[in-house]
């Protein structure tokens, strides 16, 4: 294992191993007490204020950071550069956000949303502060530091909710929960970083990067779009009940996503720029990244959509019901989203970002009328199966165009999946079976049925990778003692 490719195995383990970390605690600790102490109209509320704060993140970088993690060697001017036009496109972006409040709740018909969007305005000026130190300290491979202050950042702003709701606070709880989120990584970050920042602004060296950042911005607006019409149809049109119901399912389906695909793709993107010329070692670099995912990913969110409905009772309570029919559907939506994630960082590693922008705009088509369609239907589980379909007819042509840059055969992809979807399939037989043999499992309460389903699907997932899969287990066994050592030996690999 080459150094480039211990930095970004490194890289990635300790982004999942964070990432797992802050969402066990979301999982076990602040999600469970908000949800028992909060309404779903309030977290329906913060939703419908955070789709214009997050509309406008949007537009606070122009994809300038990603430039910087990718360029050969960025000039002290064109950090300079980027810091301070960051800087002044989020001071632009919060006070177009505080003006705009008003318009946003009067779309929705809320009143108490134009005070949390005007309040929650500041979010903009935060993010962009972070920006360039975090271009920094991913460009050099400072992962540790990054998680350092993730897990600080969530740790006080998770705390901060909670007690703010135990006081009676309200909705409000939630919206100080990402204000304080974004503070303390714009103060960590302006500490951690050592990005050659000075009083200088050169255009020329932000122009030279506009036709990639441009296309980048594009496709983030339009990807924007694809995650927030969903919601913005919902609280527009079903009110802010259904909102906070779709919501919260919506974010358990994400977090296995961030959990895995997040954190290995933020390693994987400077380690995909330094080969990014090379097509046969990017390509068998993609195949890996897949296979690696799909191991957990494939009976993670399987898993999830057996067993939604004790998972939910437990997790939330009783009183958001509503949200298992929800998740059950949008977890095979996490699990098509989560194999294709790794294509988006090979189209901006080779700086085809007019690509990423393209596939953009076919998904908003696409994901727009089928929310459409189950907006007409009129039920929360209408506008999941459209949103599930629509994914289904999307990937194979994705998938078609990623494997014909990368010069990578359909059979070779499907190969890499080929142990995880099997034993996956074996899983989902032997805990519908217990289902189906022990009828009296669903009248128990929700603690005791994940404590015997659970294991049942562990079992049944990794004993047929064992036995049947043998070849890939000792390659990834191997591959995991290799990263472990201290000395890495010199042979190529894939990334």
């Amino acid at each position: 294992m080459n150094q480039l490719a211990k930095k970004t195995a490194t890289g990635a383990i300790i982004n999942i191993s964070v990432t797992l970390t802050k969402n066990l605690g979301q999982f076990l600790i602040v999600i469970p007490v908000l949800a028992r102490i909060l309404t779903p109209e309030q977290f329906g509320l913060l939703a419908m204020a955070m789709t214009l704060v997050g509309f406008l993140t949007m537009f606070n970088d122009l994809g300038i950071s990603a430039a910087l993690v990718r360029a050969e060697q960025p000039s002290t001017a064109f950090w300079s550069s980027a810091f301070w036009l960051n800087l002044g496109f989020g001071l632009t972006m919060t006070i177009a956000a505080y003006f705009a409040a008003p318009l946003v709740a009067a779309f929705f018909g809320e009143p108490q949303v134009k005070e949390l969007v005007q309040v929650m305005s500041c979010i903009l000026m935060l993010h962009c502060i972070f920006l360039v130190p975090m271009a920094w300290l991913q460009r050099n491979y400072k992962f540790r530091t990054i998680a350092l202050i993730d897990l600080t950042a969530i740790a006080l702003s998770s705390a901060a909710a909670i007690y703010l709701a135990l006081t009676g606070y309200g909705v409000w709880a939630l919206a100080w929960q990402q204000i304080i989120l974004y503070a303390v990584k714009a103060l960590a970050g302006q500490l951690m970083n050592k990005a050659p920042i000075r009083l200088t602004f050169a255009w020329s060296t932000i122009r030279a990067v506009l036709p990639f950042s441009l296309g980048l911005t594009g496709s983030a607006f339009v990807r924007f779009l694809n995650q927030n019409v969903d919601n913005v149809l919902i609280g527009r049109f079903f009110g802010a009940d259904a909102l906070g119901y779709y919501s919260r399912a919506y974010l358990m389906m994400r977090m296995p996503i961030q959990t895995l695909s997040s954190g290995l793709n933020f390693a994987l993107y400077p380690a995909f720029s330094s080969i990014k010329e090379d097509t046969e070692k990017l390509g068998r670099a993609y195949v890996k990244t897949v296979s690696i995912m799909s191991v957990i990913v494939f009976p993670m969110m399987t898993g999830l959509a057996l067993v939604v409905v004790p998972f939910v009772d437990l997790l939330f309570g009783p009183q958001w019901g509503p949200v298992a029919p929800v998740l059950r559907i949008l977890a095979f939506v996490g699990l098509m989203q989560s194999v294709a994630s790794s294509a988006n960082e090979m189209w901006k590693a080779r700086g085809r970002s007019g690509v990423l922008l393209r596939w953009s705009i076919i998904r908003a088509i696409g994901f727009i009328i089928a929310f459409a369609i189950g907006i007409n239907l009129g039920t929360l589980e209408a506008m999941a199966w459209a949103f599930l379909i629509a994914n289904i007819i999307l990937l194979v042509p994705f998938q078609y165009e990623v494997l014909k840059q990368l010069d990578v055969k359909a059979v070779t992809l499907l190969n890499a999946m080929r142990p995880q979807f099997i034993s996956t399939l074996i899983m989902t037989g032997a805990v519908l079976s217990v289902q189906f043999a022990f009828p009296d499992i669903r009248a128990m309460n929700s603690t005791l049925q994940l404590l015997i389903l659970v294991p049942v699907g562990g079992l049944a997932y990794f004993l047929p990778l064992v036995l049947f899969f043998r070849s890939f287990v000792r390659t990834s066994l191997e591959d995991f003692r290799m990263l472990r050592s201290k000395e890495a030996p010199t042979a190529p690999s894939a990334v």
